[in-house]
């Protein structure tokens, strides 16, 4: 973008008006001094006149420059400015025309005055536009007639003669008329040289586009060129660095390929063994398959006898039931024989109570009879043998009360016993209970056990099958170890060569990426 502003401010038709301006704003400081200089001679209405005149000057000098600045200035505006500065030359010349025709006459005859009208033409050439220029000097030749006009309305005379220069308040005519068509004379000796020079700008115009594009060309194929070097620069380096990756690939291939070797060599060691140890366990797999035949008879008879024992275990549960059962009615036989016991040392208490009450009975009889003497002694025989029946009552009382309290004792002891016995019998019910569950789940375990025996046997055959089979596919790999060795050789070699190519190839890439790289800075 800055490029392309650069391009359009070094075009003179742009910078013609920027040129124009500074002269405008260079006359109008001009004018400023010879204001300063004239003030005590000139009139109120000329000074006047002069400050409006620089004033407008100034104003649509800085209006044009604003508008380039901005970019907004197109060809009419410097243009009408340019009449304008004509205008104001004329308004300040006409306003000092007014002050008498001596004046008028001599400011007519001033060479400055068409000084400034050939300067004006002269810079409207910068617009390089000869109908602009034209039109200007038209319009300074317009300018200067009616000044001619205003100096014979003011009184100034129009003479013929010698020395008619030199006299106050006249004007030779044909002078001014000279001066006047000299002016325009000048403006067309202007434009012709303006012609020539648009000619020869054009041309330069046509020859500096052509320069430019072909710069520009050059510049783009340089710029190609450049990034073509780059390009190829970067594709060697990358292309250098992958093959030295692929030699370095190539080395580790090599070393593992020696590697292999060895370890096919290890390898085939390895089988050797590997046949041994393959044959071994197939002879340990036939003698576990022996074993496990055993083994599987014992867990038939161990079923069997724990099936057995199951049985008699229900047995000895029922019979341990029956024994508890009669346990229990014992101990209830005892409990009533205990309850008739005490019913019986109750009847026994009372014959001892009788016997006792006998003895006294027979004591008193036998006090009567001895006071009855000799009437009384049969009577007192009786009372002697009812009072050894009531001894031998009590007698009979005090043992059979020995043997009830004898017999109490060992029906307690039985009732213990039979409580004894009844705890025991539930105690050995609830053994047989546990007992039959613990055989049960001995019974499922060895079911269990002699299913997974069998399993067993069955993979133990498989993996007899399995060994053999790899047994005789190890003995095919000894077999083309040989051929195996030599396709390993034979890659080595392979390898060794593509890593010698490689070499040459990274030697040629390092020639073309210095090549590139000076493509690149060039």
């Amino acid at each position: 973008m800055k490029e392309q502003e650069k391009q359009k401010i070094k075009d003179w038709s742009l910078l013609g008006p920027v040129y124009v301006n500074r002269v405008r704003f260079s006359l109008a400081s001009f004018y400023i001094v010879a204001v300063i200089g004239s003030y005590q001679t000139a009139t109120a209405l000329q000074n006047a006149i002069y400050f409006v005149g620089i004033t407008a000057m100034f104003i649509y000098g800085s209006i044009q420059a604003s508008l380039f600045n901005k970019g907004k200035l197109n060809k009419i505006f410097p243009r009408m400015f340019l009449f304008f500065d004509i205008s104001v030359l004329f308004a300040v010349t006409a306003s000092g025309l007014f002050t008498g025709k001596e004046n008028a006459a001599d400011l007519i005859k001033a060479p400055t005055l068409y000084a400034l009208y050939y300067f004006y033409i002269t810079y409207s050439a910068f617009l390089f536009s000869k109908k602009t220029l034209l039109a200007c000097t038209y319009f300074s030749a317009l300018c200067l007639v009616a000044l001619l006009a205003i100096c014979f309305s003011v009184g100034v005379e129009f003479k013929e003669a010698i020395g008619v220069q030199s006299m106050k308040g006249t004007i030779a005519i044909s002078n001014e008329i000279f001066k006047i068509l000299f002016l325009i004379a000048f403006g067309y000796l202007a434009g012709s040289v303006l012609d020539l020079l648009n000619r020869m700008r054009e041309e330069a115009d046509v020859k500096t586009h052509e320069s430019n594009r072909q710069r520009v060309t050059m510049e783009n194929k340089n710029t190609i060129l450049k990034s073509v070097g780059e390009m190829l620069a970067g594709s060697v380096s990358v292309i250098n660095g992958v093959v030295q990756n692929f030699n370095t690939q190539i080395s580790n291939q090599a070393l593992s390929i020696k590697e292999m070797s060895e370890l096919m060599l290890s390898f085939s060691d390895s089988i050797q063994t590997s046949v041994g140890n393959i044959n071994n366990q197939d002879d340990q797999i036939k003698t576990a398959n022996a074993n496990s035949d055993s083994l599987k008879a014992n867990l038939i008879s161990v079923s069997d006898s724990c099936s057995t024992l199951f049985n008699k275990m229900s047995d000895f549960r029922i019979l341990g039931d029956s024994l508890s059962e009669s346990v229990r009615d014992l101990d209830q036989r005892l409990i009533s024989v205990s309850e008739s016991q005490k019913q019986v040392s109750e009847v026994n208490q009372i014959m001892a109570e009788i016997a006792d009450r006998t003895n006294l009975l027979a004591l008193n009889a036998s006090i009567e009879a001895a006071r009855a003497g000799e009437h009384g002694r049969g009577f007192a025989v009786v009372a002697q043998e009812v009072a050894k029946l009531a001894d031998n009552s009590n007698e009979n009382a005090t043992k059979i009360k020995n043997i009830i309290q004898k017999s109490n004792k060992f029906i307690q002891e039985g009732v213990e016993l039979a409580l004894k016995s009844r705890n025991q019998s539930s105690e050995l019910q609830k053994g047989y209970h546990e007992l039959s569950s613990v055989l049960s789940n001995l019974k499922d375990k060895i079911e269990i056990q002699k299913n997974t025996n069998l399993e067993m046997l069955s993979s133990l055959t498989k993996i007899s099958e399995l060994s053999k089979r790899i047994a005789e596919e190890a003995k095919l790999l000894s077999s083309d170890k040989d051929d195996m060795l030599g396709v390993v050789a034979n890659m080595e070699a392979s390898v060794a060569e593509v890593v010698k190519n490689a070499d040459i190839i990274r030697e040629n890439i390092y020639k073309l990426e210095k090549q590139a790289n000076n493509l690149a800075e060039d």
